[in-house]
C-alpha cells in the first residue's frame, strides 16, 4: 500500500561551524553544502527507502533549485507527478548551521510551499493506505488534505511541526499526531516534557477516542499515547554526526512501516532505528538510510 505526502521541499545550504551563532554574533563555516530537504521531501525519501511506493504533493518554483529537487526525488523512486511548478516563485530553501556536536540552527524561507492551495491536492490514489503531512504547507491546503472525505479507510498522520497554534485545528481529521517534545509542550501551554511519564499530557490533544499521539524524546527514545494506554520505545543508542534529519526520518520511516502492516507498538523502535541511522550523515535527504542499513543496525544491537 501507498503513502501520500503532502509537504516541503527546499533547497538546503548547509553551514558547518564550530559552534553555533548566539544573538549578535558572526561565526565562521568551515564548509557549505547544497542538499535536499524540506520535512516533506526529507519524508518522502525516508519512507520511500523504507520500501514503501510514495507520491509526493506540494510545490517548487519554475527554476534550478526546483529542477534539483525534482530530480532528486525521482532518483528516490517518488512518484512527483503531484507537484506543481509554479512561476514567478522560488523554490522553497533552508538555511542551516551545523555545530561540532550535530545540533542546528535553521531559517526557512517557504518559497512555493507557500504557495500550495486547496486547489493543487489531487484526490488520493485508490491504492494510498497513509496520508501524511507537516505544518511546512499552509492550513488551507492541509485541512482541504485530511478532509474526511478523503479518509476513507485510510490512516492520516501528521507531524504537527513546526509547532504552531493554528494547527491545533487539524487534530480533528488525524488519526496519529506525532510531535516532539518540544512541540508538545507549546501546544499544552508550555509543560516541561522530558519523561516518559510527561508524554501523557498527549491526551489533551486528542479530539476522539481512536486518536494517538506518538512523542519524540530524542536521545530518550518515543512513546506512543493513547486515551487508555501509552508504549514506549528506547532510543538506538548511537554518537550523531547531525541531526538535522532525524526527526523527519523518524516520521518517513514510521509511516512506511505502517503501510507495510506493521502495527504502531511494532514499528516505533525501528523508527528509533531509522533516525539513528540518519544521524550519521549530513542533510536531510542524502542522510536517510535504506531498509537493509535500518536491519543491519537492529541486528547489531540486539
Amino acid at each position: 500500500m501507498s503513502i501520500e505526502i503532502l509537504g516541503s521541499i527546499n533547497v538546503d545550504i548547509v553551514a558547518s561551524v564550530d559552534m553555533l551563532p548566539r544573538g549578535g554574533e558572526t561565526v565562521l563555516a568551515h564548509a557549505t553544502q547544497r542538499l535536499a530537504g524540506g520535512k516533506g521531501a526529507n519524508q518522502a525519501v525516508a519512507a520511500s527507502r523504507m520500501g514503501a511506493p510514495v507520491r509526493m504533493i506540494g510545490a517548487i518554483g519554475a527554476d534550478e533549485g526546483g529542477e534539483f529537487m525534482a530530480a532528486t526525488l525521482r532518483d528516490d523512486a517518488i512518484d512527483c507527478s503531484a507537484v506543481s511548478v509554479l512561476d514567478g516563485v522560488p523554490t522553497g530553501a533552508a538555511y542551516i548551521a551545523v555545530d561540532a556536536e550535530g545540533e542546528n540552527q535553521i531559517i526557512v524561507a517557504p518559497g512555493a510551499n507557500g504557495a500550495v492551495t486547496p486547489q493543487i491536492i489531487p484526490a488520493p490514489q485508490e491504492s494510498s493506505r497513509i496520508l501524511l503531512s507537516q505544518l511546512e504547507i499552509p492550513l488551507p491546503a492541509l485541512a482541504a488534505f485530511f478532509a474526511p472525505e478523503n479518509a476513507g479507510d485510510r490512516l492520516r498522520i501528521l507531524n504537527a511541526a513546526p509547532a504552531i497554534d493554528a494547527g491545533a485545528d487539524l487534530f480533528d481529521n488525524v488519526d496519529v499526531l506525532i510531535v516532539n517534545q518540544h512541540e508538545l509542550a507549546q501546544y499544552c501551554g508550555g509543560v516541561l516534557v522530558e519523561r516518559v511519564e510527561d508524554t501523557f499530557i498527549a491526551r489533551e490533544l486528542m479530539k476522539r477516542p481512536d486518536q494517538c499521539v506518538v512523542v519524540t524524546l530524542g536521545a530518550a527514545g518515543a512513546c506512543a499515547v493513547w486515551p487508555d494506554d501509552h508504549f514506549y520505545a528506547r532510543a538506538f543508542k548511537i554518537t550523531p554526526v547531525d541531526t538535522i534529519g532525524a526527526g523527519d526520518c523518524f516520521v518517513g520511516a514510521l509511516a512506511a512501516l505502517l503501510a507495510q502492516g506493521c502495527v504502531l507498538k511494532e514499528a516505533l523502535p525501528i523508527a528509533n532505528a531509522a533516525a539513528a541511522q540518519a544521524t550519521q550523515k549530513a542533510g536531510g535527504v542524502p542522510a536517510m538510510p535504506n531498509r537493509a542499513a535500518v536491519e543491519a543496525a537492529l541486528k547489531e544491537q540486539a
